[in-house]
C-alpha cells in the first residue's frame, strides 16, 4: 500500500471522530493520592507520610506529582528554600549501629541521669479563693530497666516514681512568696557506660523530585500554585502502602503545602522495574582539604538484562555563594560524565531563564540565574542514555568530574546536593507519540508571558517521542473551536523520550474567546501505538483592543547605583517585525513615546539588559520605574504596570524580569463596545461569596443589556475550560455558580456577549 493511500485511508478513519468527540482518546482511569493537605512548614526538617498508592497489578501510562502551595493569613514564607521529595523503601535487610545502651528510661525517654523521689511528691500553687498556699501531688510516672546484658534493648522490670529536681513556693495570705524549698528527691539513675550494637532495617530513600519555594512575602492568602511533576519512571515503588519523605530546608514559616499523585492507568512508554542510588548527598566544592571528588567516586554497575534501556539520572543543583566566583550558586560550571574512562556527556550546570520564571513578580532576587535551578519552580533533571555503550561487555563504568575550582574563603562553604540514579528500564513501544503541552495559544497562568497571542502568529507545541524507534515524521491536526480540521505534515528527529518545541503554520481566529485543539498521530507514518495523551484542547482570548491607530507610552527607569538600567523596548508587528526601538535611556529618565500604527496586531517588548529585574530593583537607596499603554483620545488601557496584581501589592508589575510582552490590537474601523451594546456602562461581574468554601456562589453580571445570548465558562489556573454552556443577560444579572468537586484553586469566569468579553476571578477552597 503506497503511501498516499494509507494516509487517506486514516484519514477517512480518524476524521469523523474528529467531529464527533472534540477529543479522539481520553486518557486511563485516574486514581489520586493525597499525602499533605495545606501542611504548615515552619521550620528546617523532615516530614513523613504513608500513602495508600496503587497495588501491583496495575499499570500506569503517566504518574504526576502534584506539589501546591497556597499562603496562610499572613502571607507566605519570604525566601527561596530547597524541598526534597523521597520514596522510602523496605529492603528487609538489618544493619546495625554501635550504641550506648540504657540502663533506665522514663517510661522510653532517655537520658544520662535522672533524679527522682521513690515516695510521692507535691507541687505548690496559690489558692486566691482561700488565701493560702495549696499542695498538688505529682502523679507517678515509670521508670524502665534494661538488665540483660544479652539483650540490652529488653526492658526487664519497672518501678514507679515522682518528679523531683524543683523548687515549692510558700505564699502569704495576699500571694506575696515568704519562703521555698527545694524537691531533692530521694534515687539518682545514672545512665552508666555499657555499648552494645543496635539493629535496624535498612531503608532505601530515592528523591523524586526537587523544588525552590519562591520568594512570597508579596503573595497574600488568595495566591496559589501547583507544579507537576512526571514521577511515572518510579511506579515500581509507589506501589502499595508507601512512605514518603518531604524535607524543607527553611529556617522560617514557609507556606501551605499540599502534595499529592495522580495515576492514570495505561501502558507507559518506558517502564522501569528496578533502580539504584547513589552520589546521594550535599558535598563540599572546592575545598582541596576535602575535594568533591572523594565524595564522587567512579560506579560500576552491570546491565541486568539484554533489552534494558538504561538511564543515568542526575539532579544537582549549586548553592552557597560570597566565596570566589559567587560558587556554587551563582557560578557557570561544565561537568563531565565520563563512560569507562572516556568523556561522553557534558552538564552545562545553569540555568540562564530565570529571568523568565512564571511565578513573577516575586519578592527576592528570583530573576538571578543560578546553577541548575530557579527561585519558584522545579529542579530539573539531567537524563543520559547510556544503553549504546553496552558493546562487548555486560558492565560500565561511570565517573561524574566536577570543573576544577577552588575557593579562596572557605568560610563562605560552596557546595552542591546531588543525587544519581541508574534506571533500569524497557520500552513497550516502537511508534508512538504525545502531545506534551500548548504553550501558544494558551490562557493558562503557566504560559502567561508568551500569550495571548496575535491571528496570524505561529501556534507553538511540545511533543514527546514516546518509541523506540527516533520520531523522524508525524502528522498533527488542529483546529480552532469546532471549525474546520488543518493538516501539517512534521519532519525532523527526536530520540527516545526526548522532547521538542514545533512551531505550526500561523492561525487566524475572530475577536472573543476561544479554545485550541491539536491532536498528533501517525509516528514514522505509521499507527500510533498508543493514543493515550495525543490531543489536548485549551483556552485562550484575543489581545486587548484599541480603536485608535496612536498608542502612548510612558515610562520612567529605574536607577540602581553603580549598574546601568538596561531599559529598551521595540514594537513588533504580527509577522515579528521591529517597526520601532528605542534604549540607552538615563537612569530615572521619564520617556515619553506615541506609536502611529495602522490596523494590526502588535506586541510592545520592553527588556532590562542589565540587572534583568525589570523597573522594580529592591536594592536601599535604588529608585523604581513603571511604564503604561495607552491610546491616544481613547480610555483604553492597553497596560499599566502600577496597577494592582492579583494577589500582590500595588506597582510591583514592574517587577518583570529580563523582558515582558504586552500584544494588543488596533482596529481603527472598530468601537469600544460593539453595535446593540454601546450606550451601556462598562460591563462587570461580581461574585460572592469569594473565595468560597462550599463551592457554591452567586454571578452577577452588571451594565449590560438584558435579553441578550452569551456564553459562560469557568476556566481553571492551567487554562482547562472546566464548563460552559449558553446563558442570556437576564439570568446573569444573578445565577449561582457551582464549583463543589473542583480542586481549590483560583478560577477565571467568562461570560461572551455579542463578541466581548466580561472576566471575573473566583478563589474555591474547598474543604
Amino acid at each position: 500500500m503506497n503511501k498516499f493511500l494509507r494516509h487517506a485511508i486514516l484519514m477517512f478513519i480518524l476524521i469523523p471522530m474528529f467531529g464527533i468527540t472534540n477529543l479522539f482518546a481520553e486518557r486511563g482511569d485516574t486514581t489520586k493520592v493525597k499525602l499533605f493537605d495545606k501542611y504548615l512548614w515552619t521550620w528546617y526538617g523532615n516530614q513523613n507520610r504513608w500513602g495508600q498508592f496503587p497495588s501491583q497489578d496495575k499499570r500506569f501510562e503517566r504518574i504526576f506529582m502534584n506539589f501546591t502551595l497556597t499562603c496562610p493569613k499572613g502571607g507566605c514564607g519570604e525566601w527561596d528554600y530547597t524541598m526534597r521529595v523521597y520514596a522510602r523503601t523496605k529492603t528487609g535487610k538489618i544493619d546495625s549501629n554501635l550504641v550506648d545502651a540504657p540502663m533506665f528510661s522514663k517510661a522510653g525517654a532517655f537520658s544520662d541521669s535522672l533524679r527522682v523521689a521513690l515516695q510521692p511528691t507535691f507541687k505548690t500553687k496559690y489558692n486566691a479563693t482561700a488565701k493560702k498556699t495549696d499542695t498538688v501531688p505529682n502523679e507517678p510516672f515509670q521508670i524502665w530497666m534494661y538488665k540483660d546484658n544479652a539483650k540490652p534493648f529488653l526492658v526487664t522490670d519497672s518501678m514507679p516514681a515522682y518528679e523531683a529536681g524543683y523548687w515549692n513556693i510558700l505564699f502569704s495570705s495576699t500571694g506575696a512568696k515568704v519562703d521555698s524549698f527545694f524537691v531533692a528527691g530521694d534515687t539518682t539513675f545514672i545512665k552508666g557506660t555499657r555499648k552494645s550494637y543496635k539493629p535496624f532495617e535498612i531503608i532505601n530513600e530515592t528523591e523524586i523530585g526537587r523544588f525552590i519555594t519562591p520568594y512570597g512575602k508579596w503573595h497574600n492568602e488568595n495566591w496559589s500554585y501547583t507544579w507537576d511533576f512526571d514521577v511515572t519512571d518510579y511506579a515500581h515503588i509507589l506501589r502499595d502502602s508507601t512512605e514518603i519523605k518531604v524535607f524543607y530546608d527553611g529556617w522560617s514559616q514557609g507556606s501551605l503545602f499540599n502534595l499529592d499523585f495522580t495515576f492514570i492507568e495505561g501502558i507507559p512508554a518506558r517502564e522501569t522495574y528496578e533502580h539504584r542510588v547513589f552520589w546521594s548527598g550535599n558535598p563540599t566544592y572546592g575545598d582541596p582539604g576535602n575535594p568533591i571528588e572523594k565524595f564522587l567516586k567512579p560506579m560500576k554497575f552491570n546491565r541486568l538484562q539484554l533489552t534494558d534501556k538504561i538511564t543515568l539520572r542526575l539532579q544537582t543543583t549549586g548553592h552557597g555563594f560570597g566565596g570566589t566566583e559567587n560558587a556554587a550558586e551563582f557560578s557557570q560550571k561544565t561537568h563531565k560524565i565520563l563512560i569507562n574512562g572516556e568523556e561522553k556527556f557534558e552538564q552545562y550546570l545553569w540555568r540562564g531563564d530565570c529571568g523568565q520564571n512564571p511565578i513573577y513578580p516575586q519578592a527576592g532576587t528570583w530573576y538571578y540565574n543560578r546553577a541548575g535551578w530557579c527561585p519558584g519552580d522545579v529542579v530539573q533533571y539531567w537524563d543520559y542514555h547510556l544503553t549504546p555503550f553496552f558493546t562487548g561487555s555486560d558492565s560500565l563504568e561511570i565517573s561524574y568530574a566536577m570543573e576544577p575550582y577552588e575557593n579562596q574563603d572557605l568560610s563562605k562553604r560552596a557546595s552542591y546536593i546531588i543525587e544519581g540514579q541508574l534506571l533500569y528500564s524497557k520500552a513497550n513501544y516502537m511508534n508512538n507519540v504525545s502531545l506534551e503541552e500548548i504553550k501558544m495559544p494558551n490562557s493558562a497562568y503557566k504560559y502567561r508571558r508568551m500569550n495571548p497571542i496575535c491571528p496570524g502568529q505561529k501556534p507553538l507545541i511540545v511533543v514527546k517521542n514516546q518509541g523506540a524507534n527516533t520520531l523522524n515524521s508525524m502528522i498533527i491536526r488542529y483546529r480552532i473551536d469546532s471549525g474546520e480540521d488543518k493538516y501539517f505534515n512534521w519532519s525532523g528527529n527526536i530520540a527516545f523520550m526526548e522532547e521538542s518545541e514545533i512551531e505550526l503554520p500561523i492561525i487566524d481566529f475572530p475577536n472573543g474567546d476561544h479554545t485550541f485543539t491539536v491532536q498528533v498521530f501517525e509516528p514514522n507514518g505509521r499507527l500510533d501505538e498508543s493514543d493515550i495523551g495525543d490531543i489536548k484542547t485549551v483556552a485562550f482570548s484575543n489581545p486587548k483592543l484599541t480603536t485608535s491607530g496612536k498608542v502612548a507610552l510612558m515610562l520612567k527607569t529605574d536607577a540602581v547605583s553603580g549598574i546601568p538600567n538596561g531599559i529598551r523596548y521595540e514594537v513588533q508587528d504580527a509577522d515579528g517585525y521591529i517597526i520601532k526601538e528605542r534604549g540607552n535611556f538615563q537612569d530615572g529618565a521619564t520617556i515619553r513615546d506615541t506609536f502611529d500604527l495602522e490596523n494590526g496586531c502588535y506586541r510592545f517588548v520592553i527588556y532590562d539588559e542589565a540587572l534583568g529585574d525589570g523597573l522594580y530593583p529592591i536594592f536601599q537607596g535604588s529608585t523604581r520605574g513603571f511604564y503604561s499603554l495607552r491610546e491616544v483620545g481613547g480610555s483604553t488601557i492597553i497596560f499599566n504596570s502600577q496597577a494592582a496584581n492579583y494577589g500582590q501589592p500595588s506597582g510591583v508589575y514592574a517587577s518583570f524580569g529580563d523582558r515582558e510582552i504586552i500584544p494588543f490590537r488596533v482596529n481603527m474601523n472598530a468601537v469600544s463596545i460593539d453595535e446593540g451594546i454601546a450606550d451601556v456602562s462598562v460591563p462587570s461581574l461580581n461574585i460572592a461569596p469569594n473565595p468560597t468554601l462550599s463551592g457554591i456562589a452567586n454571578l452577577q453580571l452588571l451594565g449590560m443589556p438584558r435579553d441578550l445570548e452569551g456564553t459562560m465558562q469557568i476556566v481553571s489556573s492551567i487554562g482547562q475550560v472546566m464548563f460552559q454552556e449558553t446563558i442570556s443577560t437576564t439570568d446573569a444579572q444573578s445565577m449561582p455558580i457551582n464549583l463543589q468537586g473542583y480542586p481549590s484553586g483560583a478560577y477565571a469566569v467568562r461570560i461572551t456577549v455579542k463578541g466581548m468579553t466580561i472576566t471575573g476571578m473566583i478563589m474555591h477552597n474547598a474543604e
